[in-house]
């Protein structure tokens, strides 16, 4: 371990030379970072109250392991990190590379947020476009890949915890062999210590009991597939219910629940099954740790992205809840706790924002820029932007912008 963290170490410095932008190497067993520069860094002198830089990029590196090797995100301040996981031989995640802060695209909107002190040491900050990002995290997944000597993938988790459930499962089968009656009783009380140990986010004692347990149910169940599939259910139930009193979102998991059900009855193999649950119950668990600030801040600022980019669009509900992986209501109730407002009229504010602009040249119609910006019709544009502004989009244009001009 010491020399992945040494080869990590080197290797981030290295990059963070090359690119001038800060990175660090995070390690989840410790829960330690370790800033390369000697300089202090900004997350140490942030004053964001709703950020914990620990828990901020702990979630980073968890969504990377999550989403083969690498994670782009905001902090609740809405700066941007790049995020990339390091796995040890048995395909555990172990530790990341994290890089950032950084401003992405335009970086007004999000420096206009900022109080003077964070602002003056924000625009400091290296400003990359959306692509450059995207490029820095390919880069870093290779290098991150390299560093732990294993490419981007769970298969040597999967092969190792297959192994493991096996023996688990051979066992099981002696113990029912050598009773009487082929009814073996469930061990509940393994169920109840399984609940406590991810309440103890005891991940390695949380999968040895998972391991028991699907031992008896595939040898009680005479492994036949369908049989299994039902008990599987009751078992994710099992697990959901053990994450929402560890601390984890009750909606985010109940949102799961309904799409681990779909995806259960897709299975054709028991062992596609078995790493399907313990993927599952990672997590679980993952969830139950204090991500909720990051995740919601790290949507909203995915969705305000979102919007920005495609103002000018239909924009449905559908459309921006796909693209954040979320379901539609889950998605308008944390962006309303996060800004304040509905997503709707955060919509409308950014297209008002945007005809502002085109008021100001005279060569463009009302007609137009109300297409433009995305309005249905110059009716709808003209009460929406009344509304925003105090003044029809024709007397704003005629005002210059000076909406306090009478």
């Amino acid at each position: 371990m010491e020399l992945l963290v040494k080869r990590c170490m080197e290797n981030a410095a290295h990059l963070s030379a090359l690119c001038g932008i800060p990175a660090y190497v995070l390690s989840v067993l410790q829960r330690i970072l370790i800033n390369q520069d000697k300089t202090p860094a900004f997350c140490d002198e942030c004053t964001c109250s709703r950020c914990d830089a620990m828990n901020t990029h702990l979630y980073g590196c968890n969504e990377a392991y999550r989403w083969n090797g690498k994670y782009i995100y905001y902090c609740p301040l809405g700066l941007v990190f790049v995020a990339s996981s390091v796995s040890d031989d048995s395909g555990n995640l172990v530790g990341g590379i994290v890089m950032g802060p950084l401003l992405m695209g335009d970086s007004n909107d999000v420096l206009n947020e900022m109080n003077d002190y964070t602002r003056s040491k924000a625009a400091a900050l290296p400003v990359l476009s959306t692509l450059k990002v995207t490029d820095l995290s390919e880069v870093l997944s290779a290098v991150t890949s390299y560093s732990a000597g294993m490419p981007h993938s769970q298969v040597g988790r999967f092969v190792y915890e297959q192994e493991k459930l096996l023996n688990v499962i051979y066992s099981a089968q002696e113990s029912m062999l050598q009773q009487e009656s082929d009814d073996s009783p469930y061990p509940i009380e393994t169920e109840k210590k399984l609940h406590t140990m991810i309440c103890s986010h005891d991940k390695s004692g949380a999968q040895e009991l998972l391991n028991e347990l699907l031992g008896h149910i595939y040898c009680a169940s005479n492994f036949d597939l369908a049989t299994i599939k039902t008990r599987v259910v009751e078992l994710v139930v099992v697990l959901s219910r053990a994450t929402i009193d560890a601390g984890a979102d009750i909606r985010e998991v109940f949102l799961s629940n309904t799409n681990y059900i779909q995806e259960i009855e897709q299975f054709s193999s028991l062992e596609e099954l078995s790493v399907w649950l313990n993927c599952i119950m990672h997590r679980f668990i993952a969830y139950s740790f204090d991500f909720a600030q990051v995740k919601h801040s790290n949507v909203v600022y995915k969705v305000m992205q979102y919007v920005k980019a495609n103002y000018n669009q239909k924009i449905s509900l559908d459309d921006i809840a796909r693209h954040v992986y979320l379901s539609r209501s889950y998605l308008s109730s944390i962006f309303k706790e996060e800004t304040g407002k509905s997503l709707f009229s955060y919509i409308n504010e950014v297209r008002i924002e945007k005809s502002k602009i085109f008021l100001l040249d005279d060569s463009v119609s009302l007609v137009d820029i109300s297409s433009m910006c995305g309005f249905e019709d110059q009716s709808y544009f003209t009460k929406v932007f009344k509304k925003a502004t105090g003044l029809s989009p024709k007397k704003y244009r005629d005002s210059r912008g000076l909406t306090g001009l009478n």
